[in-house]
């Protein structure tokens, strides 16, 4: 009997609903999960952080320190609102800060009361050893006169030492009060909250401004953040902290190599593509990158977790 062709192959409908479960589970056993580094996809530069500097107090403008493109440090003097009633009013609450501080350092009144108590005492007791010699030598009227001098003698020490202390507490309150006023001046000093470039200014020299009211757009450009794509199956060997490395070419210039670390996972999978999102945060010290510039940049391996240092290289 002769051999004909292979009957064909049937695919049974059970068979068809277990096949994309079948393929997805052949394509995780075989992903190299640690094998080399791990491409990222679809990679661009983007800003960390970015802050509308906004008023403190109400008023107008009367001084702006940068423009466009200025660089700056944090805590470096943006704008100036201007307030010169509270600038009198600040040198008044220091002026009586400083008069209450005098009083409460002035003791004269507590040393008088002091001498006094030794003279009143002294008296007292001359009064007494002349009773002893002679009975009859000191009235008791004056006994008792000496006696009431001396206590209250020692009553003005006291009341002295009290009013210095409350002197004390209203210097105390005083200084409070100019610091509170110290610190609304403050406000009238737009500064920048963090370190970058100024990328755009709200209001002008003249303007007035309510509380709130936006002034400054800073941009930090010295750190950034490159964003991309893994497949959900290397995403899933834990890739937080894990070194990575950003390829930039620039125009008329070398190919930028810079090292970088990985910030964040993604916990969401596309459900198109099955991608999951990353970031890698890189220092851009020379501030020869851009946000927007499309990257390469590949993540290490399993077998190098260490962060490379934070350095700029160049390919050849």
């Amino acid at each position: 009997m002769g051999s004909g062709p292979p009957p064909p192959f049937l695919v049974t409908s059970e068979m068809k609903r277990l096949l994309p479960w079948t393929l997805g589970l052949a394509a995780l056993i075989a992903a190299p999960a640690t094998a080399g580094d791990i491409p990222v996809n679809s990679t661009l530069l983007k800003i960390i952080e970015t802050v509308e500097v906004p008023a403190q107090q109400a008023g107008a403008l009367d001084k702006m320190q940068v423009r466009e493109g200025t660089i700056v440090d944090r805590g470096e003097l943006l704008a100036h609102i201007g307030d010169k009633e509270m600038e009198l009013k600040l040198v008044a609450k220091q002026a009586e800060h400083a008069i209450a501080q005098r009083e409460a350092n002035n003791d004269v009144n507590i040393r008088f009361s002091r001498k006094s108590l030794e003279v009143s005492q002294a008296e007292l007791q001359r009064a007494l050893d002349a009773i002893a010699n002679f009975p009859n030598a000191v009235t008791q009227t004056e006994l008792d006169r000496l006696r009431l001098l001396a206590e209250k003698n020692r009553l003005e020490i006291e009341q002295s030492s009290e009013q210095q202390e409350i002197a004390k507490l209203t210097a105390n309150l005083k200084e409070a009060e100019a610091a509170i006023t110290g610190e609304r001046l403050a406000k009238h000093k737009i500064v920048a909250p963090i370190e970058g470039m100024v990328v755009h200014v709200f209001r002008r020299v003249g303007e007035w401004v309510d509380i709130a009211d936006p002034v400054v757009k800073i941009v930090r450009i010295d750190r950034l953040r490159a964003e991309g794509f893994v497949r959900s199956e290397e995403a899933a060997i834990g890739l937080e902290d894990r070194a990575a490395t950003v390829r930039v070419s620039l125009p008329n210039s070398d190919q930028l190599v810079v090292p970088g670390k990985v910030t964040f996972v993604d916990p969401e999978v596309d459900p198109v593509n099955g991608d999951v999102r990353v970031w890698v945060e890189i220092e851009n010290a020379d501030l020869k990158l851009r946000p927007g510039l499309r990257v390469e940049m590949s993540i290490a391996g399993d077998d190098d977790k260490e962060t490379p240092p934070a350095e700029v290289t160049v390919d050849k």
